[in-house]
C-alpha cells in the first residue's frame, strides 16, 4: 500500500507540472497566421485592453504580426514578444503618446465631418480626406534627412500629421487612415523597407487601390496646391514607381473581408 501511495503522489506531481505546461495552451486562442494575430491585437485595443494578448502558433513570424498590426490600427506602437512554454506567445503593444494620439483621431472625426457630404459615393469622399489631409499638413523635410530619427516620434505619427501639420510619410499615411475610419472606410496603412517609405490601400468592390498622400503633397509645400498622380492607383499602376510586398497586403485585406 505503501508503494501504491507513492506511486499516487508521482502520478499527481506529474500531472500537475503537465496541467501547469499544457493549460496556458490549450486555454490560448489559436491563431492561423499573422494577420488574425493582428485583428486580436487591434481588438482588444480598442476595448480599451492594454495587456498582454496571449496565442498559440507554431509558426508565425512576428515581425509579420508587427506589420499586419501596424496596416489596421493607425496609431504609432512597439510590440513586445514573449515567447513562453508550451508554444504559446504573449505580446504586449506600447503605444507611443496614447494621449495625444487620441486627440489626433478626435481631430480626424472633425476634419473629416468638415469635408466630406453624405451625398458623396466612397471615391469622392477618399478624394475630399485625400486633399484636406495634403492641405492641411507639410512634408517634413528636416526630420527626413536627420541621421537621428526616431520612428516614434510625431512625425512618424498622426499625431505629427494633424496635429502640428507636418510628418513624414508614416505620419501621412496613419493619418489617412484616421480620417477614413471617421467616415467609416477602412484604409490600411503599407510600408515598404525597399523604399523606406508607407502609404495607403483601399479595397472597393473587390478591387484594391493604393492611396499615395505624400507624393501628392508637393515640396516644398504650395498651400492649397495637391496632386492626384498618386490617388487610387491600381496595383500595376502604383508598380511602376513603387516597390512593396504586394501579396501580403493583399492576403491582409482577403482577411479583413
Amino acid at each position: 500500500m505503501k508503494r501504491f501511495g507513492k506511486a499516487l503522489i508521482v502520478l499527481g506531481a506529474v500531472a500537475c507540472v503537465a496541467l501547469y505546461l499544457l493549460y496556458p495552451r490549450f486555454a490560448a486562442a489559436r491563431v492561423q497566421n499573422p494577420y488574425e494575430a493582428a485583428a486580436m491585437l487591434e481588438t482588444a485595443l480598442r476595448a480599451g485592453d492594454t495587456g498582454e494578448t496571449v496565442f498559440r502558433t507554431e509558426e508565425i513570424d512576428l515581425d509579420d504580426v508587427y506589420t499586419a498590426l501596424e496596416a489596421i490600427y493607425p496609431y504609432s506602437f512597439a510590440l513586445r514578444a514573449t515567447t513562453r512554454p508550451g508554444g504559446t506567445t504573449a505580446l504586449v503593444v506600447e503605444v507611443s503618446r496614447p494621449v495625444r494620439q487620441d486627440e489626433a483621431r478626435q481631430y480626424a472625426k472633425t476634419l473629416a465631418q468638415s469635408v466630406v457630404t453624405e451625398d458623396m459615393d466612397e471615391t469622392a469622399k477618399l478624394r475630399a480626406l485625400h486633399d484636406a489631409l495634403i492641405r492641411q499638413c507639410r512634408y517634413d523635410t528636416d526630420t527626413a534627412e536627420s541621421e537621428r530619427r526616431v520612428g516614434s516620434s510625431a512625425p512618424f505619427a498622426a499625431d505629427g500629421a494633424l496635429l502640428d501639420h507636418k510628418a513624414v510619410c508614416a505620419g501621412y499615411g496613419r493619418a489617412y487612415a484616421m480620417l477614413c475610419e471617421a467616415v467609416g472606410i477602412r484604409a490600411v496603412y503599407v510600408t515598404s523597407e525597399e523604399m523606406d517609405h508607407g502609404w495607403n490601400a483601399v479595397r472597393l468592390n473587390g478591387t484594391t487601390y493604393y492611396i499615395d498622400c505624400t507624393f501628392d503633397d508637393p515640396v516644398p509645400d504650395r498651400g492649397e496646391y495637391v496632386f492626384s498622380e498618386y490617388f487610387m492607383r491600381t496595383g500595376d499602376e502604383l508598380a511602376k514607381t513603387h516597390v512593396w510586398d504586394r501579396s501580403f497586403y493583399e492576403r491582409l485585406l482577403d482577411n479583413l473581408g
